[in-house]
């Protein structure tokens, strides 16, 4: 990609924890940030996980104790975002002496920040915010996921949140409608801001909330594309199972919501020579019901080993019922695999009729009968397929990143 000649800038991101997806994210995006001679600063909250991985040019704020606090306020009065008073003044002098031309914010509602201290030095020194979205918690009243209870809520108003939903912590008060209220306000009150999805699902979401006055641009997550494509030793990879075909599927956790109960009905339904085999952390009492049928490999510990079992199986299936834009997706396509998905939130998007197939989310028959014609089909979701399409969320994302940061600052 070729860059427009602008004048150096320098990009702070706020990110609440080092952990997940965030430290590939945030390292991906430094050698772009670098390439182009720009400055990247991540400044994080004082917790125990930043401070045992720490990321290159990582500036601590505040104080351990200032997260237990703020979440046991959180429990206690079902309000999130206006707490952590004098940890985020610690915060605000530190942006101050670094004097960033642009803020891009990623999970920062998660029990760490003053939202209204935040915003005020924002707009104050008119900062340009770029704001990436993982999940929905910026619009709701403190839910990072409706989607499986079907909640619409959010779009006027939240109040009387669904107690089954897996991704609400709960509270002694549900305050959620005062919380939205207070998000909608103070979030719509950021002077210069641009907001960042993944995917197009969770854009058109973002479209019908708070902020649909507000820029919203899709931005895709990219891997390195060349490396998952590069061809590993699979003999090295311990899947005792030549003569079958390997049905992969990957989760750093692995549970109801990312699929785990329909990869154990498919290892009884698939007829025939098939191995499934599951990749991640996988607890002890959901290995003592696990079939004898299903391969369980523990979480890799180099790359490596993880695109060396990629390129081992022969069709990835991700059946998660929660998502955004997974990057295993990606990661599979790279490797040479066909995905077969359910229609989840984004996890659809990155796939063409040539390297998979997308089911309706918790269509198991449907799932299986993907995998059965994936695998009789071999002359169209080749390895080739798969690889091309997965060049369209390369490396090169990042650089989207640089282009939209000068772009905001008119630098």
């Amino acid at each position: 990609m070729v860059f427009k000649v602008f004048a150096k800038m320098k990009i702070a991101l706020i990110q609440s924890g080092n952990q997940g997806f965030f430290p590939r994210f945030y390292n991906d995006l430094s050698k772009a940030v670098e390439k182009r001679g720009d400055i990247l600063k991540l400044f994080v909250p004082n917790t125990g996980v930043n401070n045992r991985r720490k990321l290159s040019n990582q500036v601590i704020w505040g104080n351990r104790f200032n997260w237990h606090l703020h979440y046991y306020l959180y429990r206690l009065t079902g309000l999130q975002d206006v707490w952590s008073v004098i940890s985020t003044m610690n915060l605000v002098r530190k942006l101050k002496e670094y004097s960033p031309d642009v803020i891009n914010l990623h999970v920062v509602n998660d029990c760490n920040l003053c939202m209204p201290l935040l915003v005020r030095y924002i707009n104050k020194h008119a900062v340009p915010v770029v704001w990436t979205f993982h999940d929905t918690r910026a619009f709701t009243g403190r839910c990072a996921s409706f989607d499986k209870v079907n909640c619409e809520k959010w779009r006027t108003g939240c109040y009387n949140c669904p107690k089954d939903n897996p991704w609400l912590t709960k509270s002694l008060i549900d305050n959620s409608r005062l919380e939205w209220i207070i998000r909608r306000k103070l979030f719509n009150a950021i002077s210069k801001l641009t907001i960042v999805t993944p995917s197009e699902w969770l854009a058109d979401i973002v479209r019908n909330s708070f902020f649909k006055d507000k820029d919203i641009v899709v931005v895709n997550n990219g891997i390195d594309t060349c490396e998952f494509a590069k061809k590993r030793d699979c003999s090295l990879v311990n899947i005792p199972c030549s003569n079958k075909k390997i049905i992969l599927g990957v989760a750093s956790v692995w549970n109801k919501s990312k699929g785990l109960d329909a990869m154990l009905w498919l290892s009884q339904k698939l007829i025939g020579d098939y191995q499934v085999v599951l990749l991640g952390r996988i607890t002890d009492e959901q290995k003592k019901l696990m079939p004898n049928n299903i391969l369980c490999l523990p979480p890799t510990s180099t790359k490596d080993e993880l695109i060396a079992i990629y390129q081992k199986a022969d069709v990835f299936v991700n059946p998660t019922l929660a998502d955004n834009f997974p990057t295993v997706n990606i990661e599979a396509l790279a490797s040479g695999l066909p995905v077969i998905t359910y229609k989840t939130g984004g996890s659809a998007e990155c796939l063409n009729e040539k390297c998979g197939i997308a089911v309706d989310k918790g269509d198991r028959q449907a799932l299986l009968k993907a995998i059965y014609t994936v695998c009789a089909h071999p002359e169209i979701y080749t390895k080739e397929n798969s690889i091309k399409r997965s060049q369209n969320y390369s490396l090169a994302q990042f650089d989207k990143y640089v282009e939209l940061y000068h772009q905001v600052s008119g630098k």
